[in-house]
């Protein structure tokens, strides 16, 4: 029994460990990239929606957007958010439902919640699931009571994906 324990634990120290066991975690960061930037005024409720582009660099799988505003028309409804969703596209051709007259049917993708003041908010969004291929964003003021003015107002993302 002992010379068995013995060759077991020998055994044991001679095996190498799965090379992900002593691999730290490291993040993977792309470029941000510009969806919307307009100095056009996004009123209550409208929306917004991106020209199309294709995640940068593929295979990223989450992304972190920024929702910038360089002041608004008034104060901001507590509670209201600018809401986002990703239009995917299966073909690189034809996108899911949403468009500047189209809310789509699905729940956002993001949300920028801001907060109930007049003028200048800055709001960053992190791991969000990101679009694979080519897609769009759409963008809704969401009942905040105001337009979002600026010049210019943006929306950017980066993409990320972790790395072993």
């Amino acid at each position: 029994m002992r010379r068995w324990l013995r060759w077991s634990l020998l055994l044991a120290c001679l095996v190498p460990a799965p090379g992900w066991s002593a691999t730290p975690q490291t993040w993977l960061q792309g470029t941000a990239q510009t969806y919307i930037t307009t100095s056009t005024a996004l009123t209550n409720n409208s929306l917004v929606v991106s020209s199309a582009v294709s995640a940068s660099p593929a295979g990223y799988m989450l992304t972190d957007c920024e929702l910038n505003i360089a002041s608004t028309s008034g104060t901001v409804t507590a509670g209201t958010a600018v809401v986002g969703w990703w239009l995917r596209s299966v073909d690189g051709s034809t996108y899911s439902d949403g468009s500047t007259s189209v809310t789509p049917p699905s729940l956002p993708d993001m949300s920028f919640p801001l907060q109930a003041i007049s003028g200048a908010q800055r709001v960053v969004r992190g791991d969000i699931r990101a679009p694979a291929g080519s897609h769009k964003l759409l963008i809704k003021n969401d009942g905040t009571g105001v337009s979002l003015q600026g010049s210019p107002w943006t929306v950017k993302c980066t993409f990320f994906t972790p790395q072993y």
